[in-house]
């Protein structure tokens, strides 16, 4: 199935897109972000862009921050022979100022704008949404919980001879209680 950037219709409420490396998906990305933007007049900072590495997520910020800004200079009456941003021209003609406002205000806040990775976005939910959640401000994420496994196994064993820790013991060599 080919993905049509131009035409395909959008949605509203959440779309995922899906697809292997190397195809294309943070140009895609940032097309319809820009696409939703002029189309749907949707503010830049009610756009929510989740992605999986912080690699990824720098990169598609760059590329939503360029097209915004390619899209821009086409309005403003630079010559385009890019399929998408020559559709939007079309598509916005009869309002052309206001889709330029927009564009310029989405560069103006464009540091606002929510581009996370998963582990990201559920942070500032968090820290954003603390006394709803029950959480703590200062509440961190942990990706990788080998060391907080290590640490509780640890204080678990601490108490107790060796001989009922066996097994967790010899896992945690470094926990095992001293023979005092």
């Amino acid at each position: 199935m080919t993905f049509d950037l131009v035409n395909t219709p959008l949605n509203k409420g959440v779309t995922r897109l899906e697809a292997s490396a190397g195809t294309g998906k943070t140009f895609a990305l940032a097309g319809l972000f820009l696409r939703l933007v002029l189309e749907e007049k949707i503010p830049a900072r009610d756009i929510l862009v989740v992605t999986f590495t912080e690699a990824a997520t720098a990169e598609l910020r760059e590329r939503i921050r360029q097209r915004l800004s390619e899209a821009l200079a086409v309005l403003e009456g630079n010559s385009t022979e890019d399929p998408l941003l020559a559709a939007l021209v079309q598509r916005v003609q009869g309002r052309l100022d206001a889709a330029a406002r927009s564009l310029r205000n989405a560069l103006e806040i464009f540091d606002l704008i929510s581009i996370h990775t998963i582990h990201g976005f559920c942070q500032r939910t968090l820290q954003d949404s603390a006394f709803e959640s029950g959480v703590l401000f200062d509440v961190e994420l942990v990706a990788d919980q080998d060391a907080l496994i290590h640490e509780t196994a640890a204080d678990y064993c601490r108490p107790y001879p060796a001989v009922h820790c066996g097994a967790r013991a010899r896992r945690f060599p470094n926990t095992a209680p001293s023979a005092t």
